[in-house]
Formats: structure tokens, sequence, C-alpha cells
């Protein structure tokens, strides 16, 4: 969740064409963001909006540290955003060093409006060494029923938002709220130099034998010079040595700028323990001393593996021949799968199911859309993974540019399990030997027992009747045959696991176009977004066996030569083409 801190917005007023100065600064934790009235929900504010003919005040407290970056300025206005003017006959501004004292300096507005209202305080406010914290509030006097308060639905606990109905007592609601108003400072020492690290996305996992550590950083220059540059001190509980990373980034007054770096942990060796906790400041800008380090640092945590494994995606598409907008997303996947970027990470598979059924759906595709909240097609899962506050796995990819970022974006997810998929062929019994081998770097890269999942996938199928296509329309890699619906669960020997199952096929598959696709996975059959892929693999029928190996299972009888075509069918005689010839214990290829 991203941190409201203490905003200071550098404005600029214009004077004649080509010429600007800097002529105040707006201090406050909305970021000049104007809010809706508070829900009405919450009987509090249900009843401060029901009142008539009284006044209602909201305030924000500015910290004596916060107050005192300013000492050697002048407090001259203050700015009020109202989410309404209905009913609200009056808007008075003030200054105060207590919520129920005497007021600082005060305003009146000549004119209210549904917007920011910047009001002139009567005397300016002089900013000494003495001066301490400020509430910086308003109040307007509402006629009848009236929604005028500005909130954004987010709050600094204990600063960003005091409220007042009537005679009431104040009331804290700073946990869930922030007050849309904000102190406009003037004068001639305005802070120089003031980054604030507004939040911070750490990398998951540290893999040891990679050592590096990548994190990205929402930062913004509260100040009047223009930064270059800072260092991102990484600080690593239970390690000594301060990491630093330098940043070359040009951040202009009132601007926002997220930059990505790496860092690197040599102190990191072991998984003792197995989750740090880090904390990263800027510091050290290019341009000067920071003027107020106090929203500088950001503190958050990662988990700690000694090695990974290449991660692969699996991309499963729901979509039917009676879709008539799936094309669209097939032709997304199909770029995809050509992508050189994405050769031999990116596995897919189709599930005929989400908007009716076709000649193609199976069992375990009706039975895969327990996936969604509501079926739809066209639709996608990456790795079964559900975005943070989603309630479902399942997408519908907007673009082909949204589809390759959340492909890269799994790409970059570290992978704890590996997979190794070797398969035989049984021509004469119709069957797909399956072997699956693989290792884990730690053993609880799942919530629930690790499960894996084998599908006997069929590509290049020729469209029976495709809705929202014209001319030859493929299907590719659709699920044909599984080992288990939700898969099952793997045996680990250490860290390591062997997996075997047999799967039959129909005679009508073409042979060459098969494929094994196998992928190790979580599995919660109460929470649909707890099923995520650990990682996938998949071989095609040409990697099937090794050279003849892959069919010397066929038992014979010694007898004439017995030919099978491609697709296993037993044939008298040679059939143009590829040809599976069993001369006794001998099986040969041969092309005729």
């Amino acid at each position: 969740m991203k941190r409201l801190t203490l905003i200071l917005t550098a404005l600029l007023t214009l004077i004649g064409v080509g010429n600007a100065q800097t002529s105040g600064f707006h201090v406050g934790y909305c970021q000049g963001e104007m809010g809706p009235f508070p829900s009405t929900a919450d009987e509090y504010f249900a009843n401060v909006s029901t009142q008539k003919d009284t006044w209602t005040s909201a305030a924000i407290l500015l910290s004596a540290d916060k107050v005192k970056m300013f000492e050697g300025n002048e407090l001259r206005e203050v700015s009020a955003a109202l989410a309404s003017k209905l009913n609200v006959d009056e808007l008075r501004v003030w200054v105060r060093s207590d919520l129920n004292g005497e007021n600082l300096a005060e305003g009146t507005a000549e004119s209210v409006s549904k917007n920011w209202n910047t009001v002139t305080l009567n005397v300016p406010l002089a900013i000494t060494a003495e001066t301490g914290a400020l509430y910086i509030g308003y109040s307007y006097h509402q006629k009848s029923t009236s929604k005028a308060m500005s909130a954004l639905e987010q709050g600094v606990p204990g600063l960003s938002c005091f409220v007042q109905s009537g005679s009431d007592e104040w009331t804290d609601h700073s946990e869930n709220y922030t007050t849309c108003v904000e102190a406009v400072f003037y004068g001639d020492n305005l802070p120089k130099y003031d980054l604030t690290l507004e939040a911070a996305t750490l990398q998951k996992n540290f893999v040891v034998d990679e050592g590096t550590f990548n994190f990205s950083l929402q930062v913004r220059n509260n100040a009047t010079v223009t930064i270059t540059g800072f260092d991102v001190l990484c600080a690593i509980e239970g390690i000594a040595d301060t990491y630093s990373v330098h940043c070359d980034s040009v951040i202009a007054y009132g601007e926002v700028k997220t930059v990505k770096l790496t860092a690197n942990f040599p102190g990191i060796q072991t998984m003792d323990p197995a989750k740090r906790t880090l904390t990263l400041t800027i510091d050290n800008l290019n341009e000067g001393k920071d003027e107020n380090m106090s929203d500088n640092s950001m503190t958050g945590s990662f988990s700690v593996t000694l090695h990974s494994f290449e991660r692969n995606v699996l991309l499963e598409e729901f979509t039917t021949e009676k879709c008539v907008n799936c094309p669209r997303v097939a032709s997304y996947i199909h770029d995809a799968m050509n992508e050189p970027e994405f050769e031999g990470r990116l596995f897919t598979t189709e599930h005929h199911a989400g908007y009716y059924t076709d000649n193609f759906t199976t069992r375990f595709d009706t039975d895969w859309c327990w996936f969604y909240d509501n079926q739809y097609a066209p639709a996608v899962m990456y790795d079964r993974y559900a975005q943070p506050d989603a309630i479902t796995p399942v997408s519908n990819p907007g673009s082909k540019q949204e589809m390759y970022s959340l492909i890269r974006e799994r790409m970059r997810e570290t992978a704890f399990v590996s997979l190794k998929v070797t398969a035989e062929a049984d021509v004469e019994n119709l069957q797909i030997k399956v072997r699956v081998t693989g290792s884990r770097a730690k053993e609880d890269f799942t919530r629930q027992p690790a499960r894996i999942t084998v599908v006997l996938t069929e590509t290049n199928l020729a469209a029976i009747s495709q809705a929202g296509a014209s001319g030859e329309y493929i299907h590719y890699n659709v699920g044909r045959r599984v080992n288990s619906t939700w898969g099952d669960v793997i045996e680990w020997e250490g860290d390591d696991y062997t997996y075997e199952c047999v799967i039959p096929y129909n005679q009508n598959y073409v042979f060459e176009n098969l494929g094994i696709l196998a992928f190790v996975h979580d599995y919660d059959p109460s929470d649909k977004t707890k099923c995520e892929v650990a990682n996938t693999m998949a071989i095609t029928a040409s990697q099937f066996g090794n050279g003849d190996e892959g069919i010397r299972s066929i038992s014979t009888d010694g007898a004439a030569p017995r030919y099978y075509d491609a697709s296993g069918r037993i044939s008298e005689s040679p059939v143009h083409g590829l040809n599976i010839v069993v001369r006794g214990d001998k099986v040969t290829k041969e092309w005729h």
C-alpha cells in the first residue's frame, strides 16, 4: 500500500511571457488531490452531512519538525478543497497551535467554490524556532444537508484528518482519511534540498547464488533545486555493513519519478534467517544535504533462498468456436509464441470452455472454469496467478502489449522448482508414457503440498466453424487428456522428485502434433487465488523418446514387418510419409 507522506508542492506564478518565479509552497498530505465527502456508511459522517444551520470544521497537523523547515519564512495562505458547495454559504480558514485554541491567523473566502479555495490570512504568520506544531484547518457553514468536506480514503495516522461537527468534540479520522487542505508558505528561505521516498517495491526473493537484488522507488522532489542524483542506503537487519547504490536521475521540484535499481548483498550467504528486513534510505544528494530526512526511509522484507531455477510461464486460454472475440486474443498468444524473447520460456494451452462449449471441449476444460468469477471468453490465466486484490486469476487481455507485459512480469518471478519432461510413445497401445523429474530450492515454495499436472496437447488443429474469423483458422496446443484434473501430489525424495504417468491418446489425433505439458503448482480447493503455478515445461512429439528408444516397448511376435503411420495407426503396407516399422524386436523409422 502506498504510504502517504507530507508533500510540499512548489507552485509557479507567471510574470509576463517566459518569466517565472517560485512564489510559495503548498504543504499537506493530499499531494494536491481532491477527494469526495467521506463515506456516509460511517455513522459519524452520515450525521455530519445531514446537520442544518451549523459549522463543520476539518484540519491536518504539521509536526514541529516539519514547520521548522520553514523557519525564516511566512505562512500567508491556506488552500481548502470542497467536494461540494451545495448549502455552503461561508468558508473560513485558520491556523492554530491547539485544535481548541485561539486562531493564530485566519481568513474568509470572498466566494465559495467546489474546488480548491485559496484564502489569504489576515496576518502573515512568521515561522520562528519557537513556532512548534501547527493545525491547518477550515470551517464552513452549511445551511442544510451538505457533503462539502473533501477527503482522500487513505490516511497518515495522527496527522491527516481531524473533524468537528458543530460544538461537538474533535474526532481523529487519520487512520482512514486525509483532509484536502494545505498550508502555503512564502519567503526567501524555502527548502532547497528535500526528497521524499513515497513508495518502494522490493524483489520478493533474494537468491544467494545470483547475489543481486532489484527494487524500485517512487521519489518526489519537494524543494526548489533540481536534484540530479542521490544514494540509496540499504541496511539489512542482522548485517553490519550498509550497502549503497547510486542513482543518477534528474528530478525537478514538484516532480515524482520512479527509479529502478539493483544492489549487491554479499553479506547474505545463508538462509538463516530465511526472511530479512531491509530499510532503504535516500541520502547524499548530488546538490547538497537533504534538509528533511524524516521522510527519506522505508522498510520492507524479502525471502532468501540459496539457488533458483529458470522460470517458464504457463499461459492458459479459455476459448470456444462460438466466441466471436476469441480470435483477437488468440492472435496475441500466437504472436507471443513466436517472440524470440519468449522462446523456450512460454508454454500455452487452449481450454475450450468459458463461453458455451464446442467439439474440442473436454471434461477438465469445464472443471477448470472453477477459476472464474463469471464465465466469459476470451480469457487467460498467467501461471494461474491472481493480481493483488483480484478474486480470480482469470482476466481478459485488453491489448497485446498488456499480455506481453504480464508474461514478462511472470518470467521475472523466482522459480523454486524445476521440471525435466521425457516421454515415450507406445503406438500399439496408443499411450504416452511420461516421466517428469526435478528438484526444489526450498521446502515451502507452495502453501499446500505441491502438485503436478500433465496435459496431452494437440496443435495445428483446423477450426470447424470459428466465429469471428474468416478463412483458415488454427487452434494451437489444445488440451486433450490430463493425468488428473487438479494434479497429483508430488512425493519428494529429499529435494528431488520423479513423477510418472501414462496418458492414452486417440487414434484420430495427428501424432506429430502431440505434445506433453507439465506444470508444478499449488492447489487450494477453497480459494481459486491460491493455485499458482510454480514452474512449467513442455515437449513436442519430435522430442518423445531418444531416437528409436521411444517406441521399443511395442511388443512383436517376430512375424513379417508391421507398419504404423505417424498417428500410431497400424497398416498392412507402408503409407505415404513417415512409417514406424517393427521387424521382430527391432523398430525403425522409414519414409515412403
